[in-house]
């Protein structure tokens, strides 16, 4: 008789499911768009086959099993390509929060998973662990700020907001500056995006608008907005970056979620207070 499997070997082993011993749990992390564009995956899934198994809580020959992550590659094998079963790996016995921590890593490391979807997963995790941001990024990987932002998303931001947030309407960096200047009045901070939305004000002046508005906590969304795109005398200075230098800051916008305008202000800033001169 050979050694017994671990669940490292029953990760590697794939295994053809039937779809009919498969059901979604409360533990997947997807609860946004699930059904989105099934047809463009099942097409792709049809010509290229399935690249990555669906991953299954539980072990073989032990049905029905809890999908973890792959949602909809298993509904457009169910809605669309009408197979009777899935190519799957299986994960063992996890608790709920090892399986949420699971098929959030899963869908992250696809970069298929909608932002409303990660910030509740993450905020759940960050109360499991008793606010401890620390503890979410040594399981998730994600970058402490990028935690932070998540949370603010969940707990803070309106309804609202985070749907103009999903339709991309607004950025994460303008939903933030927003709740900041409004000093956390949440309906000034939707008048605040919607002043931004009309208007498009400059990196300079929404830098304005949070130091307004953090300086001025009874003035409204107008006021605030009027005095931040005043006529300013500012002075441009033009840097020639290296390649790499280049590729670090367009990395650093994406990751921080900032303009790369608001980035240089803040890094030199940084720097020269570091040097005494400010």
């Amino acid at each position: 008789m050979g050694p017994k499997k671990t669940d490292d070997d029953s990760l590697q082993e794939i295994r053809a499911i039937k779809l009919d011993d498969i059901y979604i749990g409360d533990d997947n992390v997807r609860l946004t768009d699930a059904e989105k564009e099934l047809d463009e995956l099942a097409a792709s899934i049809k010509r290229h086959g399935l690249l990555h198994p669906v991953v299954l809580k539980g072990h073989y020959g032990v049905p029905p099993y809890e999908l973890i992550s792959g949602q909809r590659r298993f509904l457009a094998h169910q809605q669309i390509l009408k197979s009777p079963t899935i190519r799957a790996v299986f994960a063992g016995d996890l608790s709920r929060d090892e399986s949420l921590v699971r098929s959030l890593v899963e869908n992250l490391q696809r970069l298929d998973l909608e932002y409303g979807d990660t910030a509740r997963a993450v905020t759940y995790l960050y109360k499991k662990h008793g606010k401890d941001i620390d503890a979410v990024h040594k399981e998730t990987g994600l970058s402490m700020r990028k935690i932070r932002d998540f949370i603010l998303i969940q707990e803070r931001a309106t309804p609202r907001m985070k749907s103009l947030l999903k339709q991309q309407k607004v950025s994460l960096a303008d939903v933030k500056r927003a709740i900041r200047a409004s000093q956390d009045n949440l309906k000034k901070a939707e008048e605040l995006l919607d002043l931004m939305m009309e208007y498009q004000p400059t990196a300079h002046q929404k830098q304005r608008i949070v130091k307004y508005g953090e300086s001025k906590k009874g003035a409204s969304a107008e006021s605030i907005f009027k005095e931040a795109i005043k006529p300013h005398v500012e002075q441009n200075i033009m840097i020639s970056l290296p390649d790499d230098l280049r590729e670090a800051v367009v990395k650093a916008t994406e990751s921080l979620s900032m303009e790369p305008e608001e980035l240089a202000t803040k890094a030199l800033s940084d720097w020269l207070s570091r040097q005494g001169f400010i």
